[in-house]
């Protein structure tokens, strides 16, 4: 069986993300459809929870989509700097939010670190 890259998983935790984010806040987002999208987003409240939690999925699917590249053009100072990264957020999320799926992002930054030194 092939292994699944750094990359993959943090594409996989990006859909996940968006998932979890549709179900928790389903109410929410249904009430900003239904109102209008255009500056219906303020800057504290649970519209701003709803949009900042979906508008981390496409941005970790991006990042992951990137990894992944760089996994297999071997650029193995991209794969130390996105593990370091991965492994600080996820820890201080992980911190601040011990409910949330922040340790996710410790494994797989841990994950690719491990692998960015084993060449």
């Amino acid at each position: 069986m092939k292994r699944r890259s750094a990359g993959w998983w943090l594409q996989a935790t990006a859909l996940g993300h968006g998932a979890i984010g549709a179900v928790l806040y389903r109410d929410v987002l249904a009430q900003l459809a239904r109102d209008g999208v255009v500056n219906s987003v303020p800057d504290r409240g649970d519209r701003a929870a709803a949009f900042w939690f979906m508008a981390a999925a496409p941005a970790l699917w991006m990042g992951g989509r990137l990894l992944s590249s760089a996994e297999q053009h071997g650029d193995a100072a991209a794969q130390r700097a996105a593990g370091a990264v991965l492994v600080g957020v996820g820890a201080v999320g992980a911190t601040a939010m011990p409910k949330g799926g922040f340790p996710a992002l410790v494994g797989i930054g841990g994950l690719l670190l491990r692998r960015a030194r084993r060449g």
